[in-house]
């Protein structure tokens, strides 16, 4: 080949090196492009959805505001209506009371200095006072209607009567289901069922007066509504015998 040959062909092979070249430079500008483009359509799904989720909260809190003011509103025409109302009997009241005043203006009674009241010869604080053992009457009273209160109460119980000896209990140490002695006027047996053991028991056996006692002890006889109550010998429980109480018992 000529020498003018291979200039030609030099030339044609740097043009088309430089076409390869300016193809890889478009193709590598229109991949960019591409993501360019992807990032621009996912930028604008996202910035669509947080727009729709902003929209709806936006919605959802005028929506409250608007019930929350509706019930302020309601809130304020019954507030009115209430003292519109208040306001009405206020003036009914009154005018009832000027119609029943006298003509010469209200009258006046002063109170004696000592407290009593009109008609009343006798001074409050002498027809107050109490004595020392009334004044322990009164707060007994109290304390023995709390306890009933919040007592359980049975009906028609059998009360019998023993004592510490052989013939009553097998023994003579007089000791007890729970591990205390007896003591008389105190101590009573009962049936656990019925009654827990240690629970304060309250008798009123008819006489106007409520007996308390304390449920320490069991017995093989006693069951149901029945309780055995402790005395001082065997011949007080024989003279005793039975009888027919109403039971209360609270748990200490």
């Amino acid at each position: 080949m000529s020498q003018k040959g291979e200039k030609y062909a030099r030339s044609v092979e740097a043009r088309v090196q430089a076409v390869e070249t300016r193809i890889m430079d478009l193709e590598r500008r229109q991949t960019d492009s591409d993501l360019f483009t992807r990032g621009l359509r996912n930028l604008d799904t996202n910035y669509s959805r947080l727009l729709q989720s902003e929209s709806k909260r936006h919605r959802h809190a005028v929506a409250a505001a608007q019930r929350e003011a509706a019930r302020w509103k309601v809130n304020a025409a019954l507030a009115l209506i209430l003292l519109g109302l208040t306001a009405a009997c206020c003036v009914v009241y009154a005018t009832a009371q000027e119609e029943e005043m006298p003509q010469g203006g209200p009258v006046v009674q002063y109170l004696p200095d000592d407290g009593r009241l009109m008609g009343d010869s006798v001074p409050a604080l002498t027809r107050c006072y109490l004595t020392p053992e009334e004044t322990e009457a009164a707060e007994n009273e109290m304390i023995e209607a709390a306890l009933l209160a919040r007592a359980t109460r049975i009906d028609n119980v059998t009360v019998t009567h023993y004592d510490c000896c052989a013939e009553c209990c097998g023994k003579t140490d007089g000791i007890t289901a729970s591990g205390v002695r007896a003591t008389p006027g105190v101590t009573v047996a009962v049936d656990p069922a019925v009654i827990p053991l240690g629970s304060d028991v309250l008798v009123d056996y008819g006489d106007g007066e409520i007996h308390y006692y304390r449920a320490d002890d069991v017995g093989g006889s006693v069951t149901g509504n029945h309780i055995d109550l402790c005395v001082g010998d065997h011949e007080e429980a024989d003279a005793l015998g039975h009888r027919m109480a109403t039971v209360w018992w609270v748990n200490s």
